[in-house]
């Protein structure tokens, strides 16, 4: 029986070593309000993070590096507006960015060749020893990876990077070789602390009904970077993860391929859970699948039943950890929250 908090709990569902005690809980990110309802008070340092996701009853921390603010809101350049409704615990408007959906500001190589590219010795990894500092000792940090090919859009602007996809850009080719140099720079510097138990690439290449480019485009800038990655993590023996919206039955091999352990987050309206188990068992540990519709709007009861059927249906093998199907939003109410993380209790 492991302890309440426990990475070694998530291992053995991740890497499918065996059934743990309990179906573990993985979310990649909670927003901050839904976390200082959970505490009923403010999140405003290290100490109230680690003392959030301990609660709550995860096995791990979450610590984000690499790109992951990138294209317009990476450089300052992001269309911003305020919008309302957006959260269930503040009526005030929020500040949103956006990356450019039509032209970006790195298009031709010209570009390419002026932005202000970070390195991998100027980003800020410090959060690794303040929360190694913090965890207790059987828990672990989650480092969640920046972007691959969503950096690349990002910067380009979908338009003008869908475009390139079909008609050829000489831009494709340094650009990708920069932003993955950049995310495996990011992924060694993070293996250097010792409390980091597993690797998160969250990199969304897909939507509701299919992939957003054909894979070929996707084996041949994005995978190998991938592939990299998943080579790195079995030398130190973690776990490796993906996170990507949409529907992926057309590269599910290749996600294998090239190294991950677990797939995230399973959205209902892309991929059937049921039928996604039965193709991937023996070599993928899938997380979430709690829609994030019926978190903001269910009840509590509905919730939980969801909840219990995806446990009974998903997770008797072991391979299968609770969350939802992307995020946990300002909108889903803190009584829903607690009904999906109780579950796995009872």
């Amino acid at each position: 029986m492991f302890e309440r908090n426990d990475f070694r709990r998530l291992r053995s569902a991740l890497m499918l070593e065996g059934v743990p005690d309990r179906c573990p809980l993985i979310e990649l990110h909670v927003n901050p309000q839904v976390q200082a309802a959970y505490l009923g008070r403010p999140i405003e340092s290290a100490k109230d993070l680690v003392e959030f996701w301990m609660t709550a009853g995860y096995d791990y921390v979450p610590a984000e590096l690499g790109l992951i603010q990138v294209g317009g809101v990476f450089s300052g350049d992001a269309t911003t507006v305020k919008k309302g409704g957006y959260s269930v615990y503040s009526e005030e408007d929020v500040e949103m960015n956006w990356a450019a959906e039509h032209k970006g500001i790195v298009t031709n190589l010209d570009e390419f060749e002026r932005f202000n590219w970070p390195t991998v010795d100027s980003m800020d990894f410090s959060i690794l020893d303040e929360l190694a500092s913090l965890i207790p000792e059987q828990v672990k940090i989650i480092a969640i990876l920046g972007k691959v090919f969503t950096a690349a859009w990002m910067l380009m602007g979908f338009e003008t990077f869908a475009m390139a996809t079909v008609e050829g850009s000489d831009l494709m080719e340094p650009l990708f070789q920069r932003i993955g140099e950049l995310q495996y720079g990011a992924l060694a510097r993070a293996m250097e602390c010792e409390r980091v138990g597993a690797a998160w690439m969250s990199d969304d290449i897909a939507f509701g009904t299919g992939l957003m480019v054909k894979p070929e485009v996707l084996r041949r800038y994005v995978f190998p970077w991938y592939q990299k990655m998943g080579e790195l993590c079995r030398e130190k023996d973690l776990p490796f993860i993906y996170h990507s919206d949409g529907r992926l039955f057309d590269v599910l091999e290749d996600l294998i391929d090239v190294g991950f352990n677990a797939l995230h987050p399973i959205e209902p309206k892309a991929m059937d859970s049921r039928e996604l188990k039965e193709i991937v068992t023996g070599e993928l540990c899938l997380l979430g699948n709690v829609e994030v519709d019926r978190l903001s709007r269910g009840t509590p009861e509905e919730v939980r039943q969801i909840a219990l059927d995806n446990i009974r249906d998903l997770a008797y093998d072991g391979g299968y950890c609770l969350g939802s199907s992307n995020s946990v939003t300002s909108y889903v109410p803190v009584e829903n929250y607690r009904a999906m993380i109780k579950t796995v209790f009872e």
